[in-house]
């Protein structure tokens, strides 16, 4: 249809609903509207809907992750873990030549020796004590001594511990006396290498970061939702994710706006999505949500701006009247929406151009 044709067709529409319908609606008859190419389509009413497609970070949970520090100043001699690398609980990760390490390892053997002095002190004094040759006061001081020994020994095996040597290592320490200086640095938790600093030959700090360990499972996804999006967000939401399999739901909703973007972050926890989602990945999420308003399903191509506002054009028995709606999310042509729109209603689904000049040339323009 040319423009000219559509011009004719549409001011007579328009002088018309302008003097014989009431201020909302446009009068058209069944004849014009097939001159027209309109055509009426059913409204479908849903109990649930998914919003837009939203731009989503897949991350690691903070509580997931671990760093693995140098545990004494020294030398690297040895990596046997690399990024991407699975590893387990305890399992060797890197080796350290330190000279602090053979410091420790000789005050465990000190103070073991101080104990076993001060435990035969003991045993002598209890039994001076019982054939009454020494009073109760000597024994108390020799089993406070002796205390003392234990807890410094019990002192010097946790230094070792948390300087990355195994209670079995430690063990054979005391029972064989032999001196190491092979630092073991240890996997704290079962996971994957998410980060790899330590190199090969370089000499660390004490503290200085070599790896990052995390558990994969389960992670979770940051959501950048518009706020005008948020109408229905509630813990325990769905999000459909771009995998063949693996659930989400949502866990928190951000109490901030991010002011470049007008978005709040919508956090959800993933499980069980295989290979499909890896940390740092940035994907695109449905958000399903449920609304307490009556909310119906129609042709995005009904659909038309005018002013501010998203309209459509319901069949009335004489014509049309526009109707205002808010979308809520759009998906393969079709938008779900609310408003003033009855169950039952027909809008239209063509011709969308000549109702809008019809209605916005009776207005006297948008």
């Amino acid at each position: 249809m040319s423009p000219r044709t559509l011009s004719l067709l549409v001011l007579p529409l328009a002088l018309l609903a302008a003097s014989t319908q009431a201020a909302h609606e446009i009068a058209i008859s069944d004849e014009q509207a097939a001159r027209l190419g309109i055509t009426l389509v059913p409204i479908e009413a849903v109990s649930a809907y998914a919003t837009d497609r939203l731009p989503a970070r897949v991350v690691i949970p903070p509580q997931q992750a671990r760093v693995v520090a140098a545990p004494r100043g020294g030398l690297v001699t040895g990596l046997e873990a690399a990024l991407g690398d699975s590893v387990g609980e305890r399992q060797i990760l890197a080796r350290i030549e330190s000279p602090d390490l053979v410091v420790l390892q000789r005050e465990l053997l000190q103070a073991a020796t101080q104990l076993r002095l001060a435990r035969s002190e003991l045993e002598r004094d209890a039994q001076l004590n019982k054939e009454g040759i020494i009073a109760e006061r000597r024994l108390l001081e020799t089993r406070s001594r002796h205390e003392e020994a234990a807890a410094l020994v019990d002192e010097r095996r946790q230094v070792l511990l948390l300087a990355g040597m195994s209670e079995p290592e430690v063990a054979e320490l005391e029972a064989s006396r032999k001196l190491s200086t092979t630092l073991p640095v240890r996997s704290p938790i079962a996971g994957v290498v998410v980060e790899a600093q330590a190199v090969l030959g370089e000499r660390v700090a004490e503290s200085q970061p070599l790896y990052r360990i995390a558990r994969m499972e389960p992670l979770w996804l940051e959501i950048d939702t518009p706020i005008d999006r948020l109408a229905g967000v509630s813990e325990g939401s769905q999000v459909e994710l771009p995998c063949p399999r693996g659930s989400a739901q949502v866990s928190l909703i951000g109490r901030n706006v991010d002011p470049t973007n007008q978005t709040v972050m919508v956090r959800s926890e993933v499980k069980d999505s295989g290979d499909c989602l890896r940390p740092g990945q940035f994907v695109e999420v449905r958000l399903r949500l449920a609304s307490a308003k009556p909310q119906f399903r129609l042709p995005s191509g009904s659909i038309t701006r005018i002013g501010d506002a998203d309209m459509v054009f319901v069949q009335e028995p004489a014509g049309f009247a526009p109707v205002s709606v808010l979308v809520l999310g759009r998906e393969d042509g079709y938008s779900v929406v609310t408003g003033g729109l009855a169950p039952d209603a027909r809008v239209a689904a063509s011709g969308i151009a000549a109702l809008k000049a019809a209605w916005t040339g009776r207005d006297g323009g948008e």
